[in-house]
């Protein structure tokens, strides 16, 4: 519960950062893992999150998953894109929990962020998480964002 409460502050301290943000509903959909033998992780990884995003193109999220241990997880992320083309590249940095690492505390979450437009409101975000010793495997995570607002 305490690591919830500090991963939702993380994200209220951003809310007040900028003028004129989108907000986003992110539909987690799916995970690809690196092949381990050492924890059996599933790529079924369904969740719902939101997300705030200035018109410099800073970021801010937070939301609640299954995460590859098949646990009911947090996570809170800030970020920045910039626009190449029709897509928008970047990286976040922040926090999940619920893993083996830590006793289900804290560890670090951070990766590359591709979003795709896919229509008017609706686009598509492809984050590579990079594996750091035991506390992350390499990961490629897709989500599908909605703007609403």
């Amino acid at each position: 519960m305490r690591s919830t409460i500090l991963l939702l502050a993380i994200f209220a301290a951003t809310a007040a950062a900028a003028a004129e943000p989108t907000w986003h509903l992110s539909l987690q959909l799916y995970s690809l893992h690196e092949h381990t033998s050492a924890v059996d992780l599933t790529n079924n990884t369904p969740g719902i999150g939101v997300m705030r995003m200035t018109d410099d193109h800073w970021l801010a999220g937070a939301g609640i998953f299954r995460n590859s241990l098949a646990r009911t997880a947090g996570y809170a992320y800030l970020g920045k894109q910039w626009p190449v083309g029709k897509f928008q590249v970047g990286g976040i940095a922040g926090l999940t929990h619920r893993y083996n690492y830590n006793n289900g505390g804290l560890v670090p979450l951070g990766g590359l962020l591709v979003t795709v437009p896919l229509a008017d409101r609706w686009s598509l975000d492809m984050i590579g998480i990079p594996r750091l010793g035991n506390l992350t495997y390499t990961t490629l995570h897709f989500a599908v964002r909605w703007r609403f607002r």
